[in-house]
């Protein structure tokens, strides 16, 4: 706090400023007094006294009983207790995301595998995870597909993801049912493939992974991706890779890339998350990606 005038001034508004901050530091201090009395011995209060394998007190969520959130005392002893886990939930929106962004501040509020359920124009959500961020942008990918399609509607990938049936699926079946205030905050993906030794880039709102983005770049790849494409961290496990279609359960998903070393087939992950391909005019499921 800066403070102008002559010497009497500021002294008296040093006094002012100390006196509050004394009563504000006696406040806190009273206050966490008073929450370390009302609080049990934890597993790790125990540890770092040394009294690991005693019995303590301690409170335990009883799910037996029949009032939800019960809870019990008793005296247990710490070498059976295990850790628990749960979920935290949160809020947010696309203004907040936009002004993070524009902040450089992005990475303090999504982290890989952040689930968000975006608004759709037709009512409902759709849940999208976070694949990747920076302070400055953001990867997301439907967690689940939104439907199946063909990749085309004949047995070719000549043409590529550029001219494909799927391409077109996307940005005129599926792009427009996220809800507008979204849309906004999209950045289009600058896209780049090799078709019949051209080479071609557009810009996308809503695209298909590609393998690379899934699988990243082994050397046993065949397939051959151009641009940003990185393995994104939410698939680096097959597990992760796995996702359902409706009723359908666990259910194979389309990839944007190119078998490279034949005309008719496109790289798709199937329900154990591995890597293969199929003839184009198979229905998989279609789970897009869009950038902010």
């Amino acid at each position: 706090m800066k403070v102008e005038g002559d010497a009497d001034l500021v002294e008296r508004e040093r006094k002012v400023f100390l006196d509050r901050l004394d009563r504000q530091t006696n406040k806190a201090t009273e206050a966490v007094n008073g929450l370390i009395k009302a609080m049990k011995v934890s597993p790790v209060t125990a540890a770092r006294e040394g009294k690991v394998g005693e019995s303590q007190t301690v409170e335990v969520l009883d799910s037996a009983t029949e009032k939800p959130g019960a809870k019990i005392t008793g005296a247990y002893n710490m070498d059976e207790l295990c850790r628990m886990r749960s979920v935290v939930g949160g809020h947010t929106c696309p203004a907040l995301l936009k002004q993070r962004k524009e902040q450089g501040r992005l990475d303090q509020i999504l982290k890989p595998f952040t689930e968000i359920d975006v608004p759709l124009t037709t009512g409902g959500t759709v849940t999208v995870v976070c694949g990747y961020v920076t302070p400055t942008t953001a990867r997301f990918v439907f967690k689940d597909c939104w439907d199946e399609h063909v990749m085309n509607q004949e047995n070719t990938n000549k043409t590529g993801y550029y001219k494909s049936a799927a391409r077109k699926h996307i940005l005129e079946d599926i792009l427009p049912n996220i809800a507008p205030e979204w849309r906004e905050i999209i950045v289009p993906r600058t896209i780049v493939e090799i078709i019949d030794g051209e080479r071609v880039e557009y810009n996308d709102a809503m695209w298909m992974p590609s393998a690379t983005d899934v699988f990243g770049a082994p050397e046993w790849a065949w397939w051959k991706d151009e641009g940003d494409d990185f393995q994104l961290p939410i698939f680096k496990k097959e597990r992760d890779r796995v996702k359902e279609c409706g009723d359908n359960g666990t259910y194979p998903w389309w990839l944007r890339s190119v078998y490279a070393t034949n005309t008719h087939s496109f790289c798709y992950v199937p329900a154990d998350g591995s890597a293969t391909t199929a003839y184009a005019y198979n229905s998989h499921g279609f789970a897009p990606g869009f950038d902010i």
